[in-house]
């Protein structure tokens, strides 16, 4: 992201923090927020216009966006709670979750859980799943843990847990062993690992005799 003259030093500073690298992206390192105070309005016009048009979005953007909070800037914060992207749309929700429907949260939510990838989507999936988890997402999870491969099967053991009260966060370590008899190839030890958790948990597993 290339600074200007046209601009002055904070908001040339910001602008700068924009630029990506391999360990700011790995790190999960954001935007130089701090530096926004900094900037005279006509200036921080700027910076939201130059936000809304970076491509690609990063939830990076949105978050800037949310501290600018400029009528223009707020509009792009809502129409992000409507990204197919997770990591974005998390973001926004962080910001502005109040004005997505619910039923469109749900929606979103149960099209990320069918991520396989924990480090494209999935990962912010289960953190959302984790306090926004109406019976369709729970029904998702009950079927990953059941039939999803090892790694999802792990976290989506784990997120059950802690939705229905017997861990106190959604990856508790405490029961971390228990967790990961998700991860086998074995369909038997799966099938009765999953009926192990629905039994702790208080769901009836002959919902799945099916699978089972």
């Amino acid at each position: 992201m290339k600074t200007t003259t046209k601009l002055g030093d904070a908001a040339n500073q910001f602008i700068a923090s924009m630029q990506m690298d391999v360990e700011k992206w790995k790190e999960g390192i954001g935007y130089d927020l701090d530096v926004l105070d900094e900037i005279r309005l006509e200036e921080l016009k700027k910076i939201a216009a130059i936000l809304i048009a970076h491509r690609p979005r990063d939830w990076r953007d949105i978050e800037a966006l949310a501290q600018i909070d400029l009528p223009e800037a707020r509009q792009e914060v809502e129409a992000a709670l409507h990204s197919t992207d997770p990591k974005v749309r998390q973001e926004a929700m962080e910001h502005a979750g109040h004005k997505l429907d619910p039923k469109k949260r749900e929606r979103l939510l149960l099209r990320a859980l069918k991520s396989d990838d924990v480090f494209g989507g999935l990962s912010e999936a289960i953190d959302e799943a984790a306090e926004f988890h109406p019976p369709a997402v729970v029904e998702m999870l009950l079927k990953g843990a059941l039939n999803r491969h090892g790694t999802t099967a792990i976290h989506f053991s784990a997120l059950l847990f802690y939705i229905h009260g017997k861990a106190e966060e959604p990856f508790d370590w405490n029961h971390r062993p228990f967790f990961l008899k998700f991860d086998t190839s074995d369909r038997e030890e799966r099938k009765a690992v999953f009926r192990e958790l629905c039994e702790k948990i208080g769901v009836d597993a002959s919902k799945y005799r099916a699978t089972l």
